[in-house]
C-alpha cells in the first residue's frame, strides 16, 4: 500500500494504524497526525487504519509557554 506522509510517497504494509505509523517513522512522534482529504482535513485516532492513497500530515502539538 502507498501513502503520502508529510508530503514523501512511503509504502506502507496493508492496514497499517497510526500507532504502527509512529513505531515505523520515529520522526512523527507525539505529533497529531491529519488525514487530508476533498476539501477536509481531520485528525486520525492511534487506532485507525490508513487507506490506500491517503494524504497524511504531521502537526506538532503546541505547547503552552509559561510567563516569566
Amino acid at each position: 500500500m502507498r501513502a503520502v506522509i508529510n508530503g514523501k510517497l512511503t509504502d506502507l504494509p496493508e492496514g497499517v494504524t497510526v500507532e504502527d505509523l509512529r513505531k515505523r517513522l520515529p520522526e512523527i512522534g507525539n505529533d497529531d497526525v491529519m488525514e487530508e482529504g476533498f476539501g477536509v482535513t481531520r485528525p486520525l485516532k492511534n487506532t485507525e487504519a490508513l487507506k490506500e492513497g491517503s494524504k497524511v500530515w504531521t502537526v506538532p502539538k503546541i505547547v503552552k509557554g509559561s510567563r516569566i
